[in-house]
């Protein structure tokens, strides 16, 4: 049975991965040696009429930080007004506030073209490259501004304010301060989908298991993870991400329909023999040999994988994009 993806829920338009953070959970892999690309307004527009068609009910914009380029975010609202998409919030790290008036003045006018909500990251990882004082400036800004703020995630300001609100506190700091448990009452205390390098950062609370463990432990496919979306994301090269597996793209105007498996290899065999058959593949013919680390679990194991993938130069196929995400890695 071919994979497909016929319908969607709720989800986010990824409007750029460049970052002036370089977040240790960060899903995409987003930071400031990122491409300076930004999504243009047809493509929007074409992401949000396709999302439609497929019963989304309302997006998002997330990046990567979407207020680095005012300009053309004010394009992605006026592709969302133009096709009827319902946007729900815009994110935002805060990491371009310098100037209280000036981002109010900013705001205001991103107000006027259709932004209505701003959720603003609150968390330790994101004060490794944020003060507080920026932070709180952009929630002050966008009250000011008529802008409805969604801190996300308030609860982590009690631990933020522990620290000096002027400078930035790598994690470590907080390693110290609260304990080597930290990641672990992170995790209780907030949802985070573990991918990009939030398994670096979670691996000493979830721990890591040798490749046999991971693999005799796996279910016999993935097919239920990549077609589920009940929270998806495009981005600004045109390609949905399946199942939140960042690195891993379906083009968009593939998606309603069965994906063609000479098109879609990697993604096909996750489906029909999840990352037992994966790693079959790669060990096999590709030279794959495992992290002696081990791995947190399956998916940890399969962006490894097709890290390896893309570091040999993989062309059967474009489902290992952006190329960037395993630049990083």
């Amino acid at each position: 049975m071919t994979l497909a993806v016929t319908r969607l829920r709720s989800g986010g338009l990824v409007a750029t991965y460049q970052c002036q953070s370089a977040c240790p959970h960060c899903l995409y892999r987003g930071g400031p040696s990122r491409e300076a690309q930004y999504i243009d307004q047809a493509t929007a527009t074409e992401l949000f009429a396709k999302a439609l068609s497929l019963g989304a009910t309302s997006m998002h914009v997330g990046g990567g930080e979407p207020l680095l380029d005012p300009l053309s975010l004010a394009g992605v609202l006026a592709a969302a007004a133009e096709t009827g998409m319902p946007l729900e919030y815009v994110e935002t790290s805060g990491s371009w506030f310098e100037d209280l008036d000036e981002a109010v003045e900013l705001l205001a006018e991103l107000r006027g073209m259709g932004l209505s909500r701003l959720l603003v990251s609150v968390s330790p990882m994101h004060n490794g490259f944020i003060p507080l004082k920026k932070t709180l400036g952009v929630i002050e800004a966008a009250g000011l501004a008529g802008v409805d703020v969604f801190p996300w995630q308030e609860h982590f300001l009690e631990d933020l304010r522990a620290f000096d609100p002027e400078t930035i506190h790598p994690f470590g700091e907080y390693l110290q301060r609260f304990g080597p448990d930290y990641p672990a009452q992170i995790l209780k205390r907030t949802w985070v989908h573990l991918g990009g390098r939030a398994f670096d950062l979670f691996a000493p609370a979830l721990g890591r298991r040798p490749v046999a463990e991971v693999l005799a432990a796996a279910s016999a496919e993935c097919r239920a993870e990549l077609t589920d979306a009940s929270h998806f994301h495009m981005d600004l090269y045109g390609d949905y991400t399946p199942g939140l597996c960042s690195g891993l793209a379906i083009r968009a105007t593939d998606l309603g329909g069965p994906l063609d498996p000479e098109l879609y290899p990697i993604l096909s065999t996750l489906a029909e023999s999840g990352i037992r058959g994966m790693y079959d593949y790669v060990a096999n013919l590709e030279e794959f040999t495992a992290s002696p680390l081990g791995y947190v679990n399956k998916c940890d194991l399969c962006q490894d994988i097709r890290r390896h993938l893309s570091e040999r130069g993989w062309f059967e196929s474009t489902e290992l994009s952006p190329p960037e995400f395993y630049a990083t890695l």
